[in-house]
């Protein structure tokens, strides 16, 4: 009797063993496997492939995302998703008015070319007599959109996703028209 209960004992432990074991290997792999596809992606230089990033590895390689999402009040561990889209604009469609009042009468003589570079913007155009001609307008901005999860008011209210984006150039919020989750 004593034997049979140290068998079972035995074969208990054992199975236990098999199973962490089994569920060890099966998280390794996943590790493996997620590792793999975000190196897949970084070597393809496809961005619009999503990557699974730990929380830590999120507060480490991707902190100022994280700082400008603090900024409104997104805290790193409700962050879900972060997507950074880039928005570049040109506007090559000739513009031409009158200016009031030119500075020097020796750009009336012939067309001056001009180009203004700001942080987020370019213009190009050229100034001839008493006409201003704009001939290309470039737009650059920088978006970062997240996912992250609204605290609770109520102990047993479902948690709801929200979606915020974030213009670099000017730091205003742009309005989410719809934000959708697709599930099997």
């Amino acid at each position: 009797m004593k034997k049979t209960i140290i068998i079972i004992v035995f074969c208990v432990a054992m199975a236990a063993a098999v199973a962490t074991l089994i569920a060890i290997t099966i998280r390794q792999s996943r590790e493996i496997s997620r590792l793999g596809e975000n190196f897949r992606t970084e070597v393809s230089g496809d961005r619009s492939v999503q990557q699974a990033v730990t929380k830590a590895e999120l507060k480490e390689l991707f902190s100022d995302e994280l700082a400008t999402l603090g900024d409104y009040g997104v805290k790193p561990r409700q962050v879900e998703n972060v997507i950074n889209v880039e928005y570049h604009y040109i506007d090559t469609v000739r513009y031409r008015d009158t200016l009031v009042w030119v500075y020097d009468t020796v750009i009336r003589a012939h067309r001056t070319p001009f180009e203004i570079d700001g942080d987020c913007y370019s213009i190009s155009g050229e100034i001839y007599a008493d006409t201003l001609e704009i001939g290309c307008y470039q737009s650059n901005d920088e978006i970062l959109l997240s996912l992250y999860k609204e605290k609770r008011k109520c102990l047993f209210e479902k948690r709801k996703v929200r979606a915020i984006a974030v213009s670099a150039c000017k730091g205003d919020t742009l309005a989410i028209l719809r934000n959708l989750k697709v599930v099997k």
